[in-house]
């Protein structure tokens, strides 16, 4: 149950971000991020120990994957496949960027909270 209580604390800091005004992390995110977010830790949950944080490592990865498919495809269903190329282009100039920062620092407060938990003796001792 601790491996649960971690995964949802980890996915929950950038919903929570929200509630501080912080530019990188609108609530137009929170309705993409929280069904992925909810989708991926679930995954993670029923994954062994051991691969847990390499999993955590690559969370921002596909949620990059996820935002480039989403947003134009979304301009595509509504305005045709080409607003949605041209849409994904807008896209990648601005997710790919801030996706570094923000990814890696999401990472390393993942990072942060497992070292609190494995310390406290909350996580299992294979993860």
């Amino acid at each position: 149950m601790n491996k649960a209580l971690y995964l949802a604390i980890v996915f929950l800091l950038p919903v929570v971000s929200v509630l501080i005004p912080m530019e990188h992390f609108q609530d137009i995110w929170v309705w993409i991020y929280v069904p992925l977010g909810l989708a991926y830790a679930t995954y993670i949950w029923f994954q062994p120990n051991e691969h847990m944080m390499k999993f955590i490592m690559l969370a921002p990865l596909f949620f990059l994957i996820a935002v480039l498919v989403i947003f134009p495809a979304w301009a595509a269903i509504d305005s045709g496949l080409y607003a949605g190329l041209q849409f994904l282009g807008v896209v990648a100039i601005i997710a790919i960027q801030s996706s570094i920062i923000v990814g890696v620092t999401y990472v390393l407060l993942a990072y942060g909270i497992y070292v609190v938990f494995k310390k406290y003796g909350l996580l299992p001792a294979n993860s």
